[in-house]
């Protein structure tokens, strides 16, 4: 069936054939390893008494992307 403006008016989206693909899991492993990562490093920066918050999330994030990094890749390549 066309896609005409008529059949355009009752509904919100028209129809498509294209639908994204779902990330798979290890892709979602990888990121709450990020997260973790990222987390633990904000509140160890929170509570050191030489660097603040800033510090360690920065730290957090890279230290959790890079031990994550290979899952995340996979992830990716496998979407």
């Amino acid at each position: 069936m066309p896609c005409t403006v008529s059949t355009l008016v009752g509904s919100s989206t028209p129809s498509s054939d294209i639908v994204a693909s779902r990330m798979p899991p290890v892709f979602w492993i990888g990121a709450g390893i990020a997260g973790f990562v990222f987390l633990v490093g904000v509140v160890s920066g929170a509570r050191s008494t030489t660097t603040g918050v800033k510090a360690g999330a920065l730290m957090g994030l890279y230290l959790g992307v890079m031990l994550a990094f290979p899952l995340l890749a996979i992830g990716l390549a496998t979407s």
